[in-house]
């Protein structure tokens, strides 16, 4: 139980950590155009984005897949940046859950599980795939993301309290700055 924990502990703070940027943008990007009415969708695209996360730390550790960090590296900015211009070119349906934005959203998952994949693996306690650390670790990750989800949704309800006829505007403005920070911190 105390190995759970730790690991709990490490997803959630591999999430919720300043240096973390990549995921709370990507986070931000996908929940840009979400109230809390669409929640249902949006929680699945989350769960399925972790579902992924895990499968590529799976991958890494049995070494069935160990993509070159520094495509990776380019990848990660460019994900979270197909999200945002995603909502502003592409008209969604918030309420159905569609089988091509959970694939997306698992491949993203993947992308981003690799950049971790590497740190994961150098601190499991054994030699053999630790099972009980990379659950832990993925329910520390959904727990931080859905948390971190649930204050966006709230901050866009209160802003879009204000902005009610430039919902548009406000989806394009939001995910532009999302493509400005993300370049920022990534050149």
């Amino acid at each position: 139980m105390e190995q759970l924990i730790f690991y709990l502990k490490l997803g959630f703070m591999h999430i919720l950590d300043i240096n973390a940027y990549d995921h709370f943008l990507f986070i931000v990007s996908i929940t840009i155009p979400f109230s809390f009415r669409n929640f249902k969708r949006l929680f699945w695209i989350i769960t399925f984005f972790t579902i992924g996360h895990s499968t590529s730390i799976i991958l890494s550790t049995f070494k069935v897949f160990n993509p070159d960090m520094t495509f990776i590296e380019i990848l990660i900015p460019v994900t979270i940046i197909a999200s945002a211009i995603s909502n502003i070119f592409i008209t969604k349906n918030l309420n159905k859950v569609d089988f091509l934005t959970l694939f997306i959203s698992t491949f993203f998952g993947i992308i981003h599980g690799f950049g971790f994949a590497n740190y994961f693996n150098q601190i499991t306690f054994n030699d053999s795939f630790d099972y009980i650390g990379l659950i832990g670790f993925s329910i520390g990750v959904e727990l931080a993301q859905l948390i971190t989800v649930l204050i966006l949704l709230m901050l866009i309800s209160f802003f879009n309290s204000f902005i009610k006829r430039n919902y548009r505007i406000y989806k394009a403005l939001s995910s532009v700055i999302v493509c400005i920070l993300t370049a920022i911190l990534y050149i």
